[in-house]
């Protein structure tokens, strides 16, 4: 009976050993994959702030071609729209 007994021991302690290697190797992933990710943003803040600051005394707005004001437009109809809309059905409603 020891034997067996010693043997079941021995295997659950190779399973546990091996689930915390297996451990210890997901977390230095997940760690290199995160200090990667803040290496990755602070470059691109770096760069962002180059082109918003290239003299410490001034600040050129970022202006990255995207013009807005289609959009602009787009929004301000609609917003009236229902505005109207709304008003008409509060009219309709009262009379």
């Amino acid at each position: 009976m020891e034997p067996q007994v010693s043997k079941v021991l021995e295997i659950q302690r190779l399973r546990t050993r091996g689930e915390i290697i297996m451990t210890n190797k997901i977390n230095l992933v997940i760690n290199l994959s995160i200090l990667a990710l803040l290496i990755y943003l602070s470059v691109a803040v770096k760069t962002i702030q180059d082109k918003v600051f290239p003299d410490p005394n001034i600040m050129i707005p970022m202006n990255m071609g995207y013009d807005n004001s289609a959009e602009l437009k787009y929004n301000i109809q609609e917003l009236l729209n229902n505005v109207l809309k709304d008003a008409i059905n509060n009219q309709q409603e009262n009379d």
